[in-house]
């Protein structure tokens, strides 16, 4: 249940970031807030619930987006599942560590994919050291204590503390 709820939870935050997030758009770039949502239930919940999290928002965002089928259910699985490696060892109860993890899952997220796009011989792959990069890093980092907060109310998505 508490995996179903996860998915749905990061779908909505795909379809809610597709949808309404282009009022915010500064230089033609957005939050990615599913991306927050799979970093923090993969810290929450482990590996396994952190690439399937990201495997099925990064989906929904492909069938939303012009981008080939499968490039960013590609990316947000394995940042998933590295985000998920956290599980029970980084505790982000604090302000400063959302930002940190986040900031590292979008760097990581735009490594990959211009990675991907390097070894598709995409003429794009030189984009991540671009300033739109910077914008949506700061971005992520930027919103995830709020997103962090907002979410660590939903109780069914975070795993009950044994005694």
């Amino acid at each position: 249940m508490r995996l179903a709820a996860s998915i749905v939870l990061t779908v909505a935050f795909v379809l809610f970031q597709t949808t309404f997030l282009h009022a915010v758009a500064f230089q033609g770039v957005i939050p990615d807030l599913s991306l927050i949502a799979v970093v923090f239930i993969a810290n929450r919940n482990g590996t396994v619930a952190g690439q399937t999290v990201g495997f099925a928002g990064g989906l929904v965002e492909d069938f939303l987006s012009l981008s080939p089928l499968g490039f960013h259910a590609l990316l947000k699985t394995l940042v998933g599942f590295l985000a998920g490696m956290s599980f029970g060892i980084i505790f982000i109860g604090s302000f400063f560590m959302p930002m940190l993890m986040v900031g590292a899952a979008s760097v990581l997220k735009n490594v990959l994919a211009a990675l991907v796009m390097a070894l598709t011989s995409d003429p794009a792959a030189g984009s991540f050291f671009s300033l739109q990069t910077l914008i949506e890093t700061g971005y992520n980092m930027v919103l995830s204590p709020f997103v962090f907060a907002i979410l660590g109310f939903i109780k069914i998505i975070v795993p009950k503390v044994r005694e």
